[in-house]
Order: structure tokens, then sequence, then C-alpha cells
């Protein structure tokens, strides 16, 4: 089926966005069973053990807990397979994983969605749970999610002071019978810095998020990696990059192509949130004529798209002129969201074929 993206419907309402966080296809599967640790790497296992025995105590332990005030820098746990938490998985506390990219942080985010008894449960990303702070509201977002015995969230990150005060009030009011697992690709200890706001200013803050939780290292290497001959593929025309699109059918069931101003143009229009329509109506994108962002504003656009790609395992087809390493400027790359440009360009290397135009 071909499918037309610029025509694609984005009037969705927001408890139509709502009914979608969970795992998608490319996740919708994932168990503990079929996570398989690195045994070069023993986190990858002690952590497995912890999330599989703490998940299932989602929506039966309701004893609560306060989150102190100890501050911040004081307070960090740094975590590992010889942590005492380790021995004592049942401690109430919320659950941080740190790990690099390409570790299995999601494979075991969505495990613990997919084996958790109770009904009261969501899992979303950390960009998607802001951009609900911007539909609903921080107070209506406070009171609908706690209603969760189990939240799951992806990719968490402070990339501004707005982001950092809003999810500082999340916590401290959140329902303290709602576990919350997280993943990042940076420690508590590391949140904000270098990201051109002054993480001093913001200690208190830093101090409620840093207390909600205990922190977990994941150490592993990225299987996303490639080298960089896998990455792209000859110099291609216009008629080859079509003749690829025309035999898409074979191996997806739907597909879409649109140039790639086109596709700028529509994410402008559309909030973020809806962008994951995309990858629901089609699971081969083609994107023609791609190159280096004009704005930030754009390239994150592009980011969260992929993202959205990424967990529908929808495959992306990109022709070009320029390499994936230059759609990022330097500026953008050491500006405040550089692990969020940096994990796009993970999930490219896994989801996307390139050619050369």
């Amino acid at each position: 089926m071909i499918v037309n993206i610029s025509d694609l419907n984005f009037d969705v309402s927001v408890s139509e966005c709502m009914k979608n966080m969970k795992p998608h296809p490319k996740f919708q599967h994932c168990t503990f069973e079929n996570y398989i640790p690195d045994s070069r790497y023993p986190s990858q296992s002690s952590i497995k053990n912890i999330l599989s025995e703490k998940v299932l105590l989602a929506g039966k332990n309701k004893i609560k807990y306060k989150i102190n005030n100890k501050g911040f820098f004081g307070f960090l746990k740094r975590s590992n397979s010889s942590n005492k938490n380790t021995d004592n998985p049942d401690k109430n506390l919320n659950l941080y994983l740190d790990g690099g990219f390409g570790v299995g942080k999601t494979h075991l985010l969505s495990a613990c969605y997919n084996v958790a008894e109770t009904d009261k449960k969501t899992f979303l990303s950390f960009g998607e749970l802001t951009y609900f702070f911007n539909f609903l509201g921080i107070e209506k977002s406070i009171k609908y999610f706690s209603g969760f015995d189990l939240i799951l969230l992806d990719e968490f990150e402070l990339d501004d002071p707005a982001t950092t005060r809003m999810i500082a009030k999340f916590f401290q009011e959140l329902g303290n019978e709602t576990l919350v697992i997280t993943t990042s690709n940076t420690l508590p200890s590391d949140l904000g810095k270098g990201q051109h706001f002054q993480v001093e200013e913001f200690e208190r803050e830093m101090g409620v998020i840093a207390d909600s939780f205990s922190t977990y290292i994941i150490e592993g290497e990225d299987y996303r990696r490639k080298s960089g001959s896998q990455l792209w593929k000859r110099v291609v025309d216009k008629e080859f990059f079509m003749d690829q699109y025309t035999k898409a059918d074979t191996e997806a069931a739907s597909k879409g192509l649109i140039g790639f101003k086109d596709l700028i143009r529509l994410l402008k229009q559309n909030h973020p949130f809806k962008y994951y329509i995309i990858p629901d109506c089609t699971e081969a994108l083609f994107i023609d004529g791609i190159k280096p962002f004009d704005s930030l504003d754009e390239a994150l656009r592009f980011a969260h798209l992929v993202d959205n790609c990424y967990y529908y395992n929808t495959k992306i087809f990109i022709r070009s002129e320029y390499h994936l390493k230059d759609l990022y400027n330097g500026e953008m790359l050491e500006s405040c969201f550089q692990k969020k440009f940096l994990r796009c360009l993970s999930r490219l290397d896994e989801l996307a074929v390139f050619y050369l135009k």
C-alpha cells in the first residue's frame, strides 16, 4: 500500500495519544527471557534480575516512601552489580538505568511493561512526557500519571532549565505508590552539565530528581554500530531511488515517499507528540534530498521522528549528497541537545539505508 505522507491525518486527540503509550512493534514482544546479556558485562545480567523481581511488585507493594532533601551532589549512589540495592531490589525507590547507546535499555524497559501484571502501566519516551506537560499543563499531568502503578520512561534527559523545574515538580508531587523506571545515557550526577545552563542554580530541583531514584549502571557496547562502508550504498540517481521504492512492496506492507523539504514542512505543522502517526501508517519511509539542518527546531523535530520510527521499526531509505555525520553541525552537537542528536544518529545507523546522490 502506498501512503501519501503529506496527506496523513494528524488531527488526533490527546486521549488518542494517551492510548499510544505502550511498547510499539519493535519492542512489543520483548521479555526478560529474550534479553540476552553480554557475558563480558555482568551488570547486564544483574539489572535483568533486579528488574524482573522489581516489576512484579508494581501495583502490589503499597509501602510509601518520602523523597528526602539531602541535596543532589551528596546523594548520588553510583550503582552497579555490587551496589547494596542489588541485594535489596524491593526497596521502594524508582530505578534509574544508566547506559550507553545500544546496550539494550529500551528492550529491558519494554520487558517491564510486557510482564507487569498491573493494568495501570504506561510506557513513553522522556520527550513525550515533556510534550505531555505542554499538552495538559504540569498539574493535570501529575494528576493523570499518579493514577498509574508503573511508569516507564525511555531516555531521561535534562535539556534546559524549564524542563528541570517541571520534572522536579513532577517527581515531588507524583503519587508515592507509583513506581517509575527510567533509562538514560547520562548519570544523574552529570544531568545538565555542559548544557549551557548553570546546574548549581538548580541544585534543589536536581536534588529532588536524584533523590527519587536508585541508580544502576549498565555497561556494554552499542550493538547498532556499523562500519561506514555498510551505511552508504553507491551513488544513485533519482530513477534508481524510485526503483528501490517500487521494489519495497515485497518487504513492506505500506510505504511512503516524501521530499526532505516537504517532510520538514509537515513536521513544523504538527506537534511532535503526534509524529507517531507517520511510522504507525508506514513500514518503509523514503526521504529524498535530506541535507544538514538549517535550524535547531528542524533538527529536533527530525530527531523525534526518528525516535518514533525506531520504536515502530519503520525502515528509512534516504537519498542525499551528504553523509550521516554531516546532518548535525558542530554547534548542534555541542548544544544541550547533543545526546539527543547522537542517539538519532545511532538509531539511523540501525534503521536507515543511505544512497548518495
